[in-house]
């Protein structure tokens, strides 16, 4: 034990060197908005290839559920297929405007107070912050921050994003916001107390940015209450899309985004 005491006094400038240099890092990385948002982009990164790697052999283990899901999603392929024989030219104009990145999902929380996902798509698949993501059953959430090879997803389930939605019978605008309270379920607000809003009805995207087209299934109505005094319904809306099996995504990309924003400039 008195050698081993020996030995550490023995190093120690050593050992205070290290620890400045330690101290220093931490205050340049925590104090310095380049070197903190190129260090957050560098370990989000490497985290993201370690989950990757670990997610190809969690898979091999799921592939009956994988294919359960394809499985549905194919048959929602079908339904839209359908649609688009008898919608063909407006649904077209929709299509042309919008670029489609598919992507895997690697990392996702859905029990946390804020959740994110991370997704193998990045800067160099085209991907940028402030695009939206769905999945083949709904809307899944909006591009946070993103490295050549990953991004970081604010999932629906993240009460900071706000989804600019409608009730498709209506047509009835409307906002959803997750209240942190269940992850398949959100809250829908500012309905109007003389919309005649019933359980069940659709609640699908705005298509009012440039974030998400027309009409993408965010959910349907499965709570609702309105007493005298409200001025806006109290709504619960089961959330179109399960997140705690949530295998692909994809990005969408509004072509016409830069021409939106020079009018919104000027």
């Amino acid at each position: 034990m008195q050698r081993l005491l020996d030995f550490l006094y023995q190093q120690r400038e050593i050992a205070v060197f290290i620890g400045l240099e330690i101290l220093s890092a931490w205050l340049l990385i925590n104090f310095n908005n380049r070197y903190n948002a190129s260090f957050l982009n560098s370990s989000n990164e490497a985290a993201a290839s370690l989950t990757q790697t670990s997610n190809n052999i969690g898979e091999y283990f799921q592939l009956t559920e994988v294919n359960e899901q394809l499985m549905l999603e194919n048959e929602r392929l079908q339904q839209e297929l359908r649609m688009l024989r008898s919608e063909r030219s407006s649904y077209l104009d929709t299509i042309n405007q919008y670029q489609v990145v598919g992507a895997r999902v690697i990392n996702n929380t859905f029990d946390r107070s804020a959740n994110f996902i991370t997704i193998s798509a990045g800067r160099m698949d085209s991907v940028e912050v402030g695009m939206g993501v769905i999945s083949s059953f709904g809307v899944v959430g909006q591009v946070k921050s993103v490295t050549n090879s990953f991004a970081t997803i604010y999932s629906l389930l993240h009460p900071k994003l706000l989804v600019s939605s409608k009730v498709l019978r209506t047509d009835t605008k409307c906002t959803i916001q997750w209240d942190q309270e269940a992850y398949d379920r959100a809250s829908l607000k500012y309905i109007p107390r003389h919309i005649r809003l019933k359980k069940g009805d659709s609640i699908v995207t705005s298509g009012f940015n440039s974030v998400f087209p027309e009409n993408i299934l965010v959910g349907t109505v499965d709570e609702l209450n309105l007493e005298e005094h409200m001025t806006f319904y109290e709504a619960k809306v089961k959330l179109a899309t399960d997140f705690t099996s949530l295998y692909h995504v994809f990005v969408i990309k509004d072509l016409l985004k830069p021409e939106k924003d020079s009018i919104a400039i000027q």
